[in-house]
């Protein structure tokens, strides 16, 4: 009887283990998942949304950020160009009644405001036509001198922009 003690726990022993492997084995199976749905659902899901957002708000941010400096840079660029730019910009000019302007051959002529009469021969880039001399110029259009004794004659107070 001493005999069948030891061997009854090992019989015991081995039954618990082989149960205990068989139980281990079925884990994970699509009956018995190792990870439940409602903890993928109300625990992982919500942590790996939080991850993402956080993940997806650095990288925007760090995106502005390097748009509004590649903006600043350009602004600046622009500026420096502005001031930097040469006598050929466009100088505004107001001609009082009976004055004239001529900007010189193959200068510009942009009329402002009031009335102004061609002197010699101009071409309308704005409309493609041949302006004769006398004729009358008309606002927001853009002449071009044909020769060095080409402009304009204002019969008023008149505002021109020249280059």
């Amino acid at each position: 009887m001493k005999f069948m003690r030891p061997v009854a726990m090992l019989c015991a022993l081995g039954i618990t283990v082989g149960g205990v492997t068989a139980l281990a084995a079925a884990q994970g199976s699509q009956e018995d998942p190792l990870i439940t749905l409602s903890y993928l659902e109300s625990v992982l899901r919500p942590d790996l949304e939080k991850q993402v957002d956080k993940a997806v708000e650095d990288n925007q941010k760090a995106l502005t950020d390097k748009l509004d400096a590649a903006i600043a840079a350009y602004e600046k660029q622009v500026d420096e160009a502005i001031a930097a730019a040469p006598a050929s910009a466009f100088q505004t000019r107001t001609l009082a009644a009976g004055e004239s302007f001529t900007p010189g051959a193959g200068r510009e002529v942009l009329v402002v405001s009031g009335s102004l009469t061609a002197l010699g021969s101009l071409t309308d880039t704005t409309d493609g036509a041949s302006v004769a001399a006398g004729e009358p110029l008309r606002e927001a259009h853009l002449y071009i001198a044909a020769d060095a004794a080409s402009g304009c004659r204002a019969a008023g107070s008149a505002t021109v922009m020249g280059r």
